[in-house]
Parts: C-alpha cells; structure tokens; sequence
C-alpha cells in the first residue's frame, strides 16, 4: 500500500514542526539552566555592548550570504534567514548540522547537482577552518612577540621529545595538505583566494569588535589580556562536532583567569552575559527566520543569473 501525496506532505510538515519545536524547546532549556537570578546580576548595564554584540551575533550569516553568492544565484532577503538558522544549529545544537541544513536546503531551492552543493558547502569549510588556522598563528605569533602572552606558562610541562613531535606532526601535516590541495578543494584558486580573504577579514573584523565589546564592559582589564582570550576563543570555535563551543570556551578562560593574574570574578559577569545573549538571540533568530524563511522555490534575479553563468 502506497501512501497518497497529501499524507506524504503531512508526514513531512509533521516531522519538519517537531524538529523545530525540538530545537527551540532545546534553546529554551538552556536558557532555564542559565537560571533567571544569574541573568539578572551578570549583565553589563553598558548600552555599546549590546550594539557590539549585536554586530558580533550577525556578523557571520552576513558574511557567508556574500560567500555563497560567489557560487549560489542567491539573493539577500531568501538565504540570510537560511544562514541565520545554520548559525543557530550549528552552536547550540551539533557542530555542523547546520551546514547537512544548509544542504538539504540548497539542493531542494537552488535546484543544482547535490555533488556541487556538497562540494561547495565542504570548500567553504575547509577555506574557513584554514582562514581560522592562520589567522590565530598570526595572532598568538604578534602576541607572543610583543610580550602580551609569556609562551613558557603555558609550555612548562611540555619536554624536549613532544616539542620534536609536534614539529614534526606539523610539518607533515603542511605537506600533505599541499601535496593533496586538488583533492582537498575543488575550488579554482580565483574563487579560493576570494573565499578565503573574505573568511580572514570576517575573522579578524569580529575578534577586534569582540576586544572592543570586552574592553568596554570592563576597562580596567588590560587590553592585552583581552587578546590572549580572544586567540583561544577562536580555537575553541573551529572543535567539530561539539555543541555550545562557546560554553567550552567560558570554561576554558576562567581555567586561564590563574595564569594571567586575573580574579575569575572579572571574567563571569562579561562571558557569562554574552552566553546569555547568544541563547536569547540563538531563540529569537531561529523563530523569526523560521517566520520569514523562503518556502518556495527562488527565483534568481537577472545579475545573480549573470555571475552564476560565468561562475
């Protein structure tokens, strides 16, 4: 017995609301075991470090609509809902299934080959973990060099025989990533180098307003020290697979609140108010893109059309 195409569609609108209503009954939860009390008391009563974190928040499905503009004939107003709700499952639900979302989406609204819409969404990753990569050496390398972070605090424990084995683990690594570049991306190196760049700046763009966003909530940090959270919050971002990196990455830095001097009284109300404001945002976002998010097939408009052609 087959089933009729009315309850097929019924199936699937079923299956598609509980899966919503799972997620934002997730969301919710955690904001629950936040606690309303610890809310209240943590947040910051500074006006610029909402603004800032708004800009922080949103900065990147903005900046990947313009990424996946340079393959997908996508328009600003169907996918930025779509990269919003990426976002969202992809911090606070499992490390990338945001981008199988994002997949699942792109082969059923841009109507391309699914190998290319897979292809795509995995350069877009690894042009991304890459840009991550090197700009946090460049990072800790300025920091180490100007005397912001003192490498041996963190390197004491480690002997001669692991620092040869990590030398040598990287360098391997660095040839075999060359040696095998083709069959990593599928990417020409024009588009490469563009998504790349756009990767980097985004990166370098949000960690300086996320210095700025610290710094104005609490002033009398030194600067520098801001830095040094900022290079393991990028690290701790790129970790696969794992949900709510940023709680991994508050955990972390009251761990290193000893080892830069610094009373981890300071740090709580900061990092503790803006994990609160990505579970109310990550709640509100998903729900009015989920509201506004495109439903039926897109309909390019003639410029995109043009780029994807010449693409």
């Amino acid at each position: 017995m087959t089933l009729s195409d009315e309850l097929k569609k019924l199936i699937k609108k079923s299956l598609r609301l509980l899966i919503q209503f799972t997620i934002v009954g997730y969301l919710i939860y955690q904001l629950y075991e936040i606690g309303l009390t610890d809310i209240l008391e943590s947040l910051p009563t500074i006006p610029s470090f909402y603004l800032l974190y708004f800009v922080i928040y949103f900065s990147l499905p903005l900046a990947e609509v313009f990424i996946y503009k340079i393959k997908w004939p996508i328009r600003f107003k169907d996918s930025f809902p779509i990269f919003i709700q990426k976002k969202v499952l992809n911090t606070d639900v499992v490390g990338y299934s945001g981008e199988f979302f994002l997949y699942m989406w792109a082969k059923k609204y841009l109507k391309h080959p699914a190998k290319d819409v897979l292809l795509f969404i995995k350069d877009n990753n690894v042009l991304s973990s890459l840009a991550s990569g090197i700009v946090t050496v460049f990072l800790l390398i300025y920091f180490i060099s100007n005397g912001y972070i003192n490498l041996t605090d963190y390197t004491r424990s480690i002997d001669g025989w692991s620092w040869i084995l990590i030398s040598i683990g990287v360098v391997v690594a660095a040839v075999l990533i060359y040696r095998f570049r083709k069959a990593i991306l599928s990417l020409n190196r024009y588009d490469s180098l563009k998504i790349f760049s756009l990767h980097a700046s985004r990166i370098i763009f949000i960690n300086v307003i996320q210095i700025w966003q610290w710094h104005v909530a609490r002033p009398d940090i030194a600067i520098p020290v801001w830095f040094t959270f900022s290079a393991v919050q990028i690290l701790a971002s790129r970790i696969p697979f794992l949900p709510s990196t940023d709680t991994l990455f508050v955990s972390v830095a009251l761990e290193m609140s000893g080892v830069v001097s610094l009373p981890k009284e300071a740090l709580v109300g900061i990092l503790t108010a803006n994990l609160i404001l990505k579970r109310i945002l990550n709640v509100v976002s998903y729900l009015i893109s989920k509201y506004v998010g495109t439903e039926t097939e897109l309909k390019p408009s003639t410029e995109d059309l043009e780029i994807d052609k010449n693409a």
